[in-house]
């Protein structure tokens, strides 16, 4: 039987006994009541796997899952050249698996950062251009020290002043640098170069965010170029026959893609009340001109806004999920399997059990839920948020398509009248079972009373908040 990755496969993930088995486990051919049961005898916590290899290193991306989660579905339930769908892409996780097992994939995000980390994440780039890559920074190198008199210049040419606040005047003078020598290369039209660097420079980006700006920036970005281009170089050995790889930045709620066209979907959404992305990408969006504002208006699962009553947010994202998967039902082939990957959230000391919401949603737009994976996330891993704490588990829901919804995702009566279900339900949930957040607090009576009250309060504005604002 073929090995994933053909024989490249124990120099990537090492050479540890439960990797080794769970790798034979997944290469085998299985029909597929035989694959499901499968997903019993596998240890979904894949404690001390390798999952950082080849282009999964590109770029630091918040709350991704690991690649073992799609491999694993892509490896049981699809053939060559079939076709995996991720709405929400994120940095690409899914899509990466997918090409290095030759399956063709689609990715959508509405951050336009994700679609390009994804994008270049799944495009092979010939020798030949990054030596003329390499040459192209080899005479920026020798001058970016030379241009600090342009410093003043460059400031009033970033694509938006704000940046100007974060940095110091030489760290901005070099990074502007950067981004010039990279639009020279996109007008000599070498277009999957310039997304290259720009993801290069992105990345550079995050590390001086993260670090205070304390960092030498072009000696920085010189170095992820160089690992780069080795990660890129690494895949194009292992990938024998490209798959095609589509990446598309857009809405969940509406995707662009055919009907009855997927043979798999696996994706992880955003998590309500969790992690605004737009500001953990907000300065790496901004240099790269990104549209930031529309990315912020149009965000799923961000708590931004609804600030007397956080629980109008779980209705709206509600809304938000029923449609995107109304768009999975739609996409997706008749007996074909959706898995969404999403873990526990909370607002206002409650506990919302994402998962439960979206299988009971599911029933009502042609999904039959099949398998909840209980999955425990590696302590060095754990996603940290200011109002939800650390994420310790999270949950697989895995579905499959047995009919058409032949529901418009325009159809408000229809997703009001599923969330007011939703929420009623949660209403008479935390009035007989008295709530925890995920740090363990549980509200207090006078708390539990006003909740109570919020979430009927929220009810009654469902119609309006689960409106998409065009």
């Amino acid at each position: 039987m073929k090995m994933l990755y053909d024989t490249k496969q124990i120099t990537l993930l090492g050479e540890k006994n439960s990797e080794q088995k769970y790798l034979e486990l997944i290469n085998k051919q299985y029909y597929f009541a035989e694959a499901i049961k499968i997903l019993d005898k596998i240890d979904w916590d894949f404690k001390d796997f390798t999952t950082q290899y080849l282009t999964h290193t590109f770029h630091s991306y918040p709350a991704r899952f690991i690649p073992q989660i799609p491999l694993t579905f892509i490896k049981l339930f699809t053939k060559e050249k079939e076709v995996v769908l991720d709405p929400f892409c994120g940095c690409g996780t899914t899509l990466v698996e997918a090409f290095l097992n030759n399956r063709n994939s689609i990715g959508n995000d509405f951050n336009p950062l994700a679609a390009l980390i994804s994008k270049v994440k799944t495009t092979l780039i010939d020798e030949s251009e990054f030596r003329y890559l390499n040459k192209k920074l080899d005479i920026m190198k020798r001058y970016i020290d030379l241009d600090y008199r342009r410093i003043d210049e460059r400031i009033n040419n970033l694509p938006n002043r704000k940046i100007s606040k974060i940095f110091n005047r030489v760290v901005i003078s070099k990074l502007e640098t950067i981004r010039e020598t990279l639009l020279e290369v996109k007008e000599e039209r070498y277009d999957n170069l310039f997304d290259f660097g720009r993801v290069a420079l992105s990345s550079t980006i995050w590390s001086l965010v993260e670090n205070g700006g304390e960092i030498d920036v072009d000696d920085l970005f010189l170095k992820k170029v160089k690992y780069m281009q080795k990660g890129l170089n690494k895949m194009a050995k292992i990938v024998k026959d490209i798959p095609e790889a589509e990446i598309i930045c857009g809405d969940a709620r509406k995707l662009k893609v055919e009907t009855d066209s997927i043979d798999l979907i696996v994706t992880s959404p955003p998590y309500v009340n969790a992690l605004d992305y737009y500001r953990t990408h907000m300065y790496n969006m901004l240099w790269l001109g990104m549209d930031f504002d529309l990315f912020k208006k149009h965000e799923i699962g961000g708590h931004s806004h609804f600030i007397t009553n956080r629980f109008r947010l779980l209705s709206e994202y509600l809304g938000d999920m029923l449609r995107s998967m109304i768009e999975m039902n739609r996409v997706l082939k008749k007996d074909k399997l959706c898995v969404i990957v999403v873990g526990n959230s909370s607002v206002e000391y409650e506990l919302i059990e994402s998962h439960k919401f979206f299988a009971e949603m599911s029933k009502k737009i042609g999904f039959k839920p099949v398998k909840t994976i209980f999955r425990k996330i590696d302590k060095t891993r754990k996603y940290t948020s200011a109002d939800v704490g650390k994420i310790d588990d999270e949950y697989i829901l895995v579905m499959q398509k047995i009919k058409n919804a032949n529901i418009s995702t325009d159809d408000d009566d229809f997703i009001s009248e599923v969330v007011r279900e939703q929420m009623i339900k949660f209403r008479e949930q935390i009035k007989n079972i008295q709530g925890t957040s995920i740090r363990g607090r549980r509200p207090t009576k006078e708390r539990l009373l006003k909740n109570i009250d919020k979430v009927s309060g929220a009810i009654e504005t469902i119609h309006k908040d689960i409106r998409i604002e065009r």
